[in-house]
């Protein structure tokens, strides 16, 4: 039987920019904030599984392959 207790509570503190553009983001959609942030963690889990530390090198500005392959 599956547990109906809420999972531990994470704090994210934001730049101000990215907390209106996800506020934007959620009017826009109908998605609670929280609910976006979940679906972005998820996708970047499923990315880091899929590609490894590579995921980063564009966001970080990194040329160099950060699997050291």
């Amino acid at each position: 039987m599956e547990s109906k207790e809420k999972p531990p509570r994470l704090t994210v503190y934001l730049p101000e920019s990215a907390r209106k553009d996800l506020l934007e983001i959620s009017e826009k959609t109908g998605l609670s904030q929280t609910q976006l942030v979940v679906m972005a963690t998820h996708s970047l889990i499923a990315n880091h599984k899929a590609k490894g530390n590579a995921i980063f090198s564009e966001l970080l500005g990194i040329s160099s392959n950060l699997n050291g392959n």
